[in-house]
């Protein structure tokens, strides 16, 4: 037997590569995704009838050889590898299987070697379900317990198992047991325990083993190493006995908690962050580190370690300087990062900029940071709408700690007051690989180059997140821009915590057949599900379409305890299945999926019916617990539907690409209903990020990833497999230089160039910019390319005078200005890529434009256009129309400080019939009653009346046309006209004139400044925000107005009243007014007291780690082992939400209390 660790290692090489044993642990795996109580079904491929015994003997026998590394503190990679492969092998080996007597134990045995893994969220998983029932020992459970984080059931486990098992309790037990009479100890006693002694020797085992647990969890509280060594000491004794006796299944658990005891210490915070700054420069960092490990312990499920994928990243969260690109998977911890590095600059005093790619992703990272940091007292806040700066925005800018927005909110604020990130000490760019060649995407990538060039640069760290940066060059140089060429500026791994399998559901005429690839192993259901004829129809079964497999796949999978994500590549499938599962539930084909009280969706179906209407398909589909998701969607409804998703509530979603760009949905299945968009595949990094979706951290072990087919089964298999096996990242060439490359490309087509004179020569006509018509295309090819030809111009224009457009640049200073702010940028980097003839002619493009663009414009207009974010032709368009759009603009405004309705409603509707000819305020579909939709909105009228029967579309251009492009082009006239100094009749400058409100008014969908305020301070519901503000007759204009109000008694009082502001909208506002004024009670901090306390007898030296409980009216003081020491003279208040922190006092008769809580350790 090899005993040196490099034999052992080589081991276990062999016994975890591909194929072993005739691939014994993919066939087991293989088996457990089909069989059922330990059945496989009879047309499946069959196993051998030893393949329980095979992969139990190998999974032992490779635990050991694990246990053997770790003794040894050696080859810890390899050890880690062999835990994996057992605890998957006995996981195969009894999940689904036959209900046996010691399939308990095997489980407990999986989960502790998944946590030794590393895999803690899995260990999580597999214990999760059914531990109440389960037959363990104490000591087994207890560890049980352990690994689910449950350290409040396990505290109480430990203690009552101390308090019956006393060496008075025991010795009487043994007395009474030879003179004949003594009581059983445990009515669960092992059969095999019936010798007295040995029983004794069992609890006394046992007992030995909850004092050594008792103990590590008090270390983990304090962050205490001593105690963690006095633990595992104490287990070290009780294996030696356990050994002694020959008593396996005591001598498993005592070997594997100590090793899991130790893992577990390494991988805890207290060990993992840094304990104090270098520099000084976060001069709270010791007070908020000591405040967060303590939230994060007391959580429901106890957050006390890290993933090995935040491992790295946390060692240098202290280091403010230090620039990262973070590469993790989708789920795989990458917030957690952030949130160090937040806490980080949060603790040198500075504020933190969190930027995402969705209103939506904003939304839920609001929420996700809230939890978090509003224990140490810090607000977090999302900017409403989708562009320009508010009032409530500005104050939010400047005051929050930490600030979520879209990259257009930000950059739009920074255009027009840069000094708003003087105290940002952190930039989190949330899946900032959203690098590429559309709008959105260069604005993007200019505007990092922004940030980077500014003058403070360097007192402000970045951090980026994404899941699907590829490897090589593109990567390198990617990473190179964000951090300044530091050596060490990317953190990449491919870890995930839970496992991937792909399947496959075929259909066949009348059934469908499941097959899943495991390893080499393909298993099969080859009955999945059958067709089945829904009440009303006569000859059309269910499933009869590619949509109806993909929802009988759904509620298959529901029915097998999966809950279940269906990927739309097109937004515009997602609805038509709303009305698909409200009719085949009304047939009768499906079951309602909720398995909650319905009033947890009281607040989303208040906020939905507001929105949608009664009968909406999206709230039927709500009520039987279907989430319908995608970009359309109201925001405020998304955000409830989020938290519901959040909370477990909804069991079956149906989403749409806005998945695809990092919002947080999560299943067991996913389920993808196609795999293109339009007549193109989608982006095989998108198809990446959706994969991440499948399996859910600490609810799951694997995620499972389908593709139904219904027709067309070669080419929907080829497409499949191509996906699938594909191992290709995000394109991340710099999206300025792919608009070169096209546009110039294209002009040297058309002059067929041989030499760069000849580029030059044609860039110098007049019409160089015009489209350049090939000859060999054909007309539908030279329309479309025409028009991507202009959208490249604009989306180019933008990006010059982004960059240059707040200078004054004179024209023989072009080249080189750009050549400045261009320094050390994507495109500077990727342009080296490329051979000398297209670097310089990419470069000699890039300058003619800017040329351009100065030849036609002035300072002042190049201005207003950097200050708008719009290209040339959209600035020339505005300058055209300025009198009249300016003048629409300020009677907007006026109108509605005045109360005039009916003509600030005539003024906003004529200027969106102007703005909305002007690209890109051109809305991408305009309902005919366009104005009467508009006119409603802004009455603060319910759509749902004018929505029904065609929601998408009036939501679309709720949300697109007035939520998003009216108010910019609003703002795009405000600020070129205040760039211009523009006059207005009666000689007034526009800067003399209040312009702010009728962009909150469209923005919102109200008149009424106060409500339109109170909406965008976060108040959900819009109607209740109309009727709140009409109820008190409220008239705040300013968030200091605002929080008057809110505490003013009419409006405070409404917290205990169920029908303020109104019935259905209640629930909303209690959220409101916890997120805008949180009760400063619930903020934790360090506080310090000194308790009497009455010993039970002589009392425990000064300075003695101490523990206490709750018992009735009393506080009982506890040894670290949970032995009773006495009590408190003055009861702790039970229902205290910190951690206590108690020790000996030097007076001997008081204790020394450290309390990291809310101020509500003592009562009263």
């Amino acid at each position: 037997m090899a005993t040196n660790p490099e034999a052992i290692a080589q081991l276990i090489a062999e016994a975890t590569a591909a194929g072993f044993r005739d691939d014994l642990l993919a066939k087991g795996q293989a088996r457990a995704m089909v069989w059922r109580d330990g059945v496989v079904p009879s047309e499946a491929p069959q196993f051998s009838t030893m393949l329980t015994y095979d992969l139990l003997s190998y999974a032992y026998s490779l635990m050991n050889q694990g246990l053997r590394l770790l003794d040894q503190q050696a080859e810890f990679s390899a050890a880690r590898s062999a835990f994996e492969h057992a605890a998957s092998a006995i996981e195969a080996a009894t999940a689904r299987g036959r209900v046996t007597n010691d399939r308990d134990f095997h489980r407990l045995m999986a989960g502790a070697c998944y946590h030794l893994a590393r895999y803690a969220a899995r260990a999580f998983s597999l214990l999760n379900e059914g531990l109440n029932e389960a037959n363990l020992s104490v000591p087994e459970r207890a560890v049980a317990l352990l690994m689910l984080r449950d350290l409040m059931t396990l505290e109480t486990l430990l203690r009552e198992e101390r308090d019956t098992a006393s060496e008075d309790a025991m010795i009487a037990h043994l007395a009474g047991e030879f003179a004949g009479d003594a009581p059983a100890l445990d009515d669960n006693e092992d059969e095999s325990a019936d010798e007295p002694l040995l029983q004794v020797v069992d609890r006394a085992l046992s007992d030995n083993f909850t004092a050594a647990l008792a103990i590590a969890l008090l270390a983990f509280e304090r962050g205490d190493e001593a105690l963690i060594g006095s633990a595992i000491e104490r287990l070290k004794t009780g294996l030696s006995s356990a050994a002694e006796l020959n008593m396996v299944p005591s001598w498993w658990c005592h070997r594997l908690t100590i090793h899991l005891l130790d893992d577990l210490w390494s991988s805890s915070f207290h060990v993992r962050l840094p304990k104090a700054s270098d520099d000084g420069a976060a001069v709270d960092w010791v007070a908020y580190r000591e405040l967060f490990i303590a939230s994060l312990l007391r959580r429901g499920r106890s957050e006390i370690d890290m993933w090995p994928s935040q491992i790295e990243a946390a060692t240098r969260a202290l280091d403010l300087d230090d620039n990262m690109v973070i590469s993790l998977p989708t789920s795989a911890g990458k917030t957690r990062v952030a949130e160090l590095c937040i806490l980080a600059c949060l603790a040198a005093g500075r504020r933190v900029v969190f930027v995402t790619p969705l209103r939506a992703l904003s939304a839920q990272t609001e929420v996700t940071l809230q939890r978090t940091f509003q224990p140490l007292g810090k607000t977090v806040s999302s900017l409403y709408g989708a562009i320009g700066v508010s009032e409530v925005d500005e104050d939010f800018l400047r005051e929050s700690d930490i600030i979520v927005a879209t990259p257009e909110k930000l950059d739009f604020a920074l255009r027009n007051d840069p000094d708003l990130l003087d105290t940002v000490g952190l930039v989190v760019l949330d899946e900032g690989h959203m690098i590429g060649l559309t709008e959105r995407e260069v604005r993007y990538e200019v505007q990092i180059q922004r940030l980077l060039r500014r003058s403070d640069a360097k007192t402000r760290r970045i951090v980026c997140l994404s899941a699907i940066l590829p490897d090589g060059d593109q990567l390198q140089d990617f990473t190179a821009w964000l951090t300044g060429d530091q050596d060490d500026g990317l953190i990449k791994m491919d870890w995930r915590p839970t496992r991937l399998r792909y399947g496959e559901v075929e259909w066949r005429g009348d059934h469908a057949k499941l097959e899943i690839s495991v390893g080499a192993e393909k298993p099969f259901v080859p009955r999945f599900l059958t067709a089945s004829l829904p009440k009303g129809r006569k000859t059309r079964f269910f499933p009869c379409d590619q949509r109806e497999l993909c929802i009988a796949t759904a509620w298959t999978m529901v029915a097998d305890k999966h809950s279940v994500l269906i990927f739309c590549p097109q937004r515009r499938s997602v609805e038509p299945f709303a009305k698909a599962i409200v009719d085949l539930a009304k047939r009768g084909s499906i079951v309602p999926v909720l398995d909650h009280d319905p009033a947890v969706l009281d607040n989303a179906i208040a906020i939905g019916t507001e929105w949608l209407g009664v009968d909406s398909p999206v709230l039927a589909c709500l009520r039987l617990g279907v989430a319908i998701h995608h970009g359309a969607l109201p925001t405020p409804y998304r955000k409830e539907v989020e938290r519901l998703l959040r909370d477990g509530i909804l069991r079956v979603t149906v989403s749409s690409p806005t998945l695809a760009q990092g919002l947080n949905l999560s299943a067991t299945t996913l389920v993808f209903h196609g795999l293109k968009r339009g007549s193109e595949p989608i982006d095989i990094a998108e198809f990446r990020n959706v994969v991440g979706r499948a399996g859910r951290a600490y609810v799951d072990v694997e995620g499972l990833v389908l593709m139904p087919m219904f027709d067309r089964l070669t080419s929907r298999r080829a497409e499949w497999k191509e996906m699938v096996d594909s191992a290709k990242g995000k394109e991340m060439e710099s999206g300025l230089l792919r608009l070169l490359l096209s546009l110039m490309g294209r002009i040297v087509r058309k002059t067929k160039a041989k030499s760069m004179a000849t580029v030059l020569e044609y860039l110098a006509g007049v019409t160089a910019w015009d489209f350049p018509i090939l000859p060999t295309e054909s007309s539908d090819v030279n329309d479309q390319e025409r028009g991507r030809w202009s959208g490249y111009l604009t989306t180019l224009d933008t990006a010059l005078l982004s960059m240059l457009g707040d200078q004054e640049v004179p024209d023989d200073q072009i080249e080189a200005m750009l050549d400045d702010v261009l320094t050390s940028s994507l495109w500077t980097r990727r342009l080296q890529h490329r051979k000398p003839a297209v670097q310089q002619l990419l470069k000699t493009g890039l300058v003619a434009r800017a040329k351009f663009i100065w030849g036609r414009t002035t300072a002042a207009q190049r201005r207003g256009y950097f200050l708008a974010g719009v290209g040339l032709a959209t600035g020339e368009a505005l300058d055209g129309d300025a009198a009249e759009l300016n003048e629409l603009l300020v009677r907007a405004n006026s109108t509605i400080l005045v109360d005039d309705a009916e003509e600030a409603i005539a003024a906003v509707t004529a200027f969106a019939k102007k703005v909305f000819a002007i690209a890109p305020f051109v809305p991408d579909d305009l309902p005919d009653d366009w104005p009467a939709i508009l006119k409603a909105w802004l009455e603060g009228r319910a759509l749902a009346p004018l929505a029904a029967g065609r929601e998408d579309e009036v939501l679309k251009f709720v949300e697109q046309a007035l939520v998003y492009k009216l108010p910019w082009a609003m703002e795009a006239v405000r600020v070129r006209g205040l760039a211009h100094g523009d006059l207005l009749e009666g000689g007034f400058l526009m800067e003399d004139v209040e312009l702010g409100v009728a962009v909150g008014a469209v923005e919102t969908g109200t008149l009424n400044i106060s409500a339109a305020m109170l909406m965008q301070a976060g108040f959900s519901s819009r109607l209740a925000a109309i009727s709140a503000v009409s109820q008190t007759q409220a008239d705040f204009t300013t968030t200091s107005e605002l929080r008057a109000w809110l505490r003013e008694d009419a409006v405070a009082s409404g917290r205990n009243n169920p029908d303020w502001p109104t019935t259905a909208s209640h629930g909303l506002w209690l959220q409101f007014i916890e997120n805008m004024a949180p009760e400063r009670r619930r903020t934790w901090a360090s506080t310090s007291h000194e308790i009497d306390v009455e010993w039970d007898g002589v009392g425990p030296p000064v300075g003695t780690a101490l523990r206490f409980v709750d018992a009735g009216d009393e506080t009982l003081v506890y040894a670290a082992d949970f032995s009773r020491l006495g009590r408190l003279d003055e009861p702790l208040n039970s229902g205290r939400l910190g951690l206590a922190l108690a020790s000996v006092g030097w007076l001997g008769d008081t204790v020394d209390v450290r309390y990291l809580g809310p101020g509500d350790l003592l009562r009263g």
